[in-house]
């Protein structure tokens, strides 16, 4: 297996007219070995292609960084962190690494093509939620990815629908978690997390007490923590402490620590109660009281669903 290179990729960067970043914005410059096909996304950073490889013929994503934005130290950062964690995690519930590089001053990540949308898209597809089934299918896939990414010592910390890519059709759904620009070593003491000086990393909604309080000294827990998150939104379309998309940080980080969950029963009460007790139970503010790991959390959701498929 190939292994990602965690330092600056020898190249040289240097500032972008506006005007020329809005023709590399639409118009993303050909990577060597791949035929661009469309492109899936873009923003600020960069843009997401669909391309695919000269090599094999496999349809492939392909992530880069406007040679602007890697100049920035903490964008290029995290760009080389998921690039690096990537290639460490061969799991078939995470979106596979493939290649990465830099071709006329554009950094670029190559993974597998994942063609359904994230769950947040998916839920949204259906009126703004999904079936307890669907949800269960979904959250214990990606805890299987964590338990495998755990394993390995690394912590998301960035965990919500949007990184969770749903391939398929129920009940042959296949979950694959992405997005590890933000993840951390817990266990290597040489491989620092990436912080955002200034700004709030990660969703701040969905992060538990603990991770508020140092963003830097997360472990497996707070992941869980997430996951109880998205899996709550997904199965009632709304927050579990009922923050408002609008809130402010000051607000959010208020009811984190003082409001208690509303219960799922509440808000769809044909949810199996031993199934809303597993998600429940990941939320909780104490990290002692939660599910020890994301193995545990996945037999116990197993369990509870085995009742009533």
């Amino acid at each position: 297996m190939a292994k990602a290179e965690s330092s600056r990729p020898d190249a040289k960067y240097s500032y972008v007219c506006e005007e020329c970043r809005e023709v590399l914005r639409n118009n993303p410059q050909p990577i060597p070995g791949y035929q661009m096909i469309k492109i899936l996304g873009q923003g600020g950073m960069g843009s997401v292609m669909l391309a695919r490889s000269t090599k094999d013929g496999r349809a492939v994503a392909i992530k880069t960084l406007l040679p602007e934005v890697a100049v920035s130290d903490q964008s290029l950062k995290r760009f080389m962190r998921e690039i690096e964690v990537a290639a460490s995690l061969q799991h078939p519930n995470v979106v596979s690494y493939i290649d990465h590089g830099t071709h006329n001053g554009i950094v670029y990540l190559v993974s597998e093509y994942v063609g359904g949308p994230d769950a947040a898209k998916l839920a949204k597809s259906r009126g703004g939620k999904l079936s307890y089934k669907e949800v269960v299918k979904i959250i214990e896939q990606t805890l299987s990815a964590l338990e495998f990414a755990h394993g390995k010592g690394f912590v998301h910390r960035d965990i919500k629908e949007q990184n969770i890519l749903v391939d398929g059709a129920f009940p042959n759904y296949v979950a694959k978690l992405t997005d590890f620009g933000l993840s951390k070593s817990y266990k290597q003491t040489g491989m620092s997390g990436v912080t955002m000086v200034g700004d709030v990393a990660g969703t701040i909604a969905y992060m538990p007490p603990e991770q508020v309080k140092d963003f830097k000294e997360v472990r497996p827990p707070s992941d869980i923590y997430a996951l109880g998150m998205t899996a709550y939104s997904l199965l009632t379309g709304a927050h579990a402490l009922d923050i408002s998309p609008k809130a402010g940080i000051s607000e959010t980080v208020k009811a984190i620590f003082e409001k208690p969950i509303i219960p799922i029963a509440n808000r769809v009460p044909e949810v199996p109660l031993r199934i809303s007790a597993v998600f429940e139970t990941a939320l909780a503010k104490q990290v002692e009281l939660r599910w020890r790991s994301a193995g545990e959390m996945r037999e116990a959701l197993l369990r509870a669903a085995s009742e009533f498929s």
